[in-house]
């Protein structure tokens, strides 16, 4: 009983550190500090979207999967040989589904919206959209005894890493910094870490199974804020065109061109 008890509350505490985490985020997306502050409503309705999006690829993911307890009732052979692949295919899918859902309410709500002004603000869009998504997920899953809190926690840094992925494409692809292919390969990067999370919660080794989630979850993070800097950077170089970019390689994307060298 009391096991349950401190169980139910480490499921409430870890959702609400996810919401002030999002309402943190929101909040700094409206202050001062940032030149367009956009409207709250809209900022909610961004999550709402990702919350949505959840849903869907909920009911996508529920009604197309393998669903290997019945496989094991209706036929066990198959199971038994075919099983890992089984497993190892509903993880990919399910991991296509929920970046590409993200991916298509991005296209929706950000990219031609009225409210976007910088490049990096397709990327903090982007994270709101992965911050609904989870919040939703995680509604699904802290209600289910069997959850582990901790791996929710990390879910969240992970669909807010993959969005960032595609949002930084999608952002120079609104600014004709990249090509249709790059937002092919974002979207396939992210759901290829996405991927990777899932497998390695899956391992049988409970402890090593968390600390190579945790490891790749450091890592999609880590992403977040390199492409932020990275992005800041493009920037810069787009309100100033006559400017040589910084000479920084590592935040660089591009070489100055000759036109630029030549009016230097």
């Amino acid at each position: 009983m009391h096991a349950d008890f401190y169980d139910l509350i480490l499921r409430a505490g870890v959702f609400g550190i996810e919401i002030v985490m999002t309402l943190t985020l929101v909040t700094w997306m409206r202050s001062a500090s940032r030149s367009n502050q956009e409207p709250f409503s809209f900022l909610l309705l961004i999550i709402f979207y990702g919350g949505l999006t959840a849903v869907v690829a909920a009911f996508v993911e529920i009604k197309y999967s393998f669903n290997i307890r019945h496989l094991q009732q209706t036929a066990p052979n198959l199971v038994n040989a075919y099983g890992s692949w089984y497993d190892l295919l509903n993880n990919l899918s399910a991991s296509f589904i929920e970046e590409l859902g993200k991916y298509m309410v991005a296209v929706y709500m950000v990219i031609n919206t009225r409210h976007f002004h910088k490049l990096t603000d397709a990327i903090l869009y982007l994270i709101l959209i992965g911050l609904g998504f989870s919040l939703v997920e995680d509604i699904f899953f802290l209600l289910n005894p069997e959850t582990i809190a901790p791996y929710r926690l990390l879910s969240f840094y992970v669909h807010s890493g993959t969005s960032a992925i595609i949002g930084y494409s999608l952002g120079r692809f609104k600014f004709g910094l990249a090509s249709y292919w790059e937002l092919v390969i974002s979207v396939l990067g992210a759901v290829g870490l996405h991927f990777a999370y899932n497998l390695s919660t899956s391992l049988s080794d409970r402890l090593d199974a968390f600390y190579v989630a945790s490891l790749i979850t450091l890592y999609i993070t880590l992403q977040i804020f390199i492409l932020f800097r990275k992005a800041i950077h493009e920037e810069y170089n787009l309100d100033h065109p006559d400017k040589l970019p910084s000479s920084h390689r590592f935040l660089n994307l591009h070489q100055p061109s000759k036109a630029a060298v030549q009016r230097s």
